[in-house]
């Protein structure tokens, strides 16, 4: 059987999902899976150029197991790095040498995740996941096969019981935060474009990411975010000899899903080239319940705190703080009674007992944060 030939644009490669689906694309050239090129949208920063930026993500001590017997050469021959951000107004002209390359595929996970319910949030999220996204289909649809977007299974909003994946059938949203709707206005903005232009669109929605739990170095992640920021704040609060008592609003019901990033990357890696795959969610059915949430805090080591079921007034300027700065992102997901995710497909796609038990190793997932000072690769 030939091997086939897939031509990829990832954007967000130097981020928590893009970095380890780079990886799994690497894996699949390097071991002889498929052949073309993986092309990367990388901007220079103060501290460091693009290709020292991917260098430094593809040769670190974290670099999965996998990719330990290739050396940085045999990696880059894969990669083309352009410096330009999928926002830019010249990225179709940076991208005009590929537009003879074929079976050329984009897979879109740079984003903002700014869960903040502000107006700044708003603007920021409109700009980078909404036309930041329709800039880059825009630049790409004359010779793309299929688009690739990495949404978010919260892009539903507020919903109860079992939520089916097509989210394109459901209506009467009720949103949390600016990013949940953005996500949700860029999938339907994508989906007409595309149909319009006669692009296979393709949205993958993971729950909340956590470190690796299938590769080796296990628990990494290149950056602390979401569930990591509310358990930074906490680490933070301690490392500065701040150890007041707090109230944590918390449902008695609440469940958070949480998935682990290797197996985010996996899947897409498996299903970015099946076309009758549509809309898919990465997700366990069943969240983890508050007991969780103590657990973090336990492994943490704050232990000045309560859980209370609604929100109540501030009686510090810390405890103002936490509920400025911190509750409005993370903390809104856990006033909610539990719901389900119906995961179906991806349990056809990926097996029935694919999804690694995250329960048994959360708390030494949280430590391996901990450890590392909430301090990410860049």
């Amino acid at each position: 059987m030939a091997i086939p030939n897939r031509n990829v644009i990832l954007t967000g490669s130097t981020g928590i999902v893009g970095s380890h689906v780079l990886y799994e694309l690497l894996e699949e050239r390097l071991s002889g899976k498929c052949t073309g090129k993986i092309i990367l949208q990388v901007r220079d920063r103060d501290y460091a150029t693009a290709e020292q930026r991917v260098t430094k993500f593809i040769t670190h001590d974290y670099t999965p197991a996998y990719l330990k017997a290739y050396t940085l050469e045999q990696m880059m021959e894969w990669i083309d790095i352009l410096n330009i951000s999928f926002e830019s107004q010249d990225l179709k002209e940076s991208l005009a040498s590929y537009t003879s390359l074929g079976d050329l595929h984009v897979i879109h996970i740079a984003a903002t995740t700014d869960l903040r319910p502000t107006e700044k949030a708003e603007k920021l999220n409109l700009r980078v996941n909404y036309e930041g996204t329709l800039n880059l289909l825009e630049a790409t649809k004359a010779y793309i096969t299929r688009f690739s977007y990495i949404s978010t299974v919260y892009s539903c909003g507020v919903k109860q019981g079992m939520i089916s994946e097509k989210y394109s059938e459901m209506s009467d949203f009720d949103f949390r935060n600016p990013y949940e709707a953005i996500k949700q206005k860029t999938e339907r903005e994508l989906a007409q474009k595309c149909k319009e232009y006669g692009v296979d669109l393709q949205i993958l929605r993971p729950a909340v990411v956590l470190g690796r739990l299938i590769d080796d170095p296990k628990y990494y992640v290149p950056k602390y975010n979401v569930i990591y920021a509310f358990a930074g704040f906490f680490y933070k609060l301690l490392s500065q000899g701040m150890d007041v008592p707090l109230n944590i609003a918390i449902h008695p019901e609440a469940r958070i899903h949480m998935i682990p990033v290797d197996y985010v990357a996996k899947t897409i890696a498996k299903v970015y080239a099946m076309s009758d795959v549509s809309e898919l969610n990465i997700v366990p059915s069943q969240g983890l319940n508050k007991d969780f949430t103590a657990m973090l805090m336990d492994v943490i080591g704050y232990k000045n705190y309560q859980f209370v079921d609604q929100p109540q007034p501030p009686r510090h300027d810390i405890e103002a703080m936490y509920q400025a700065k911190v509750a409005p992102s993370f903390g809104t997901y856990l006033l909610e009674s539990a719901y389900q995710f119906d995961n179906t497909q991806l349990l056809d796609i990926m097996g029935e007992d694919s999804i690694p038990n995250l329960e048994d190793e959360y708390a030494q997932m949280i430590q391996f944060a901990k450890d590392q000072g909430f301090r990410g690769l860049e």
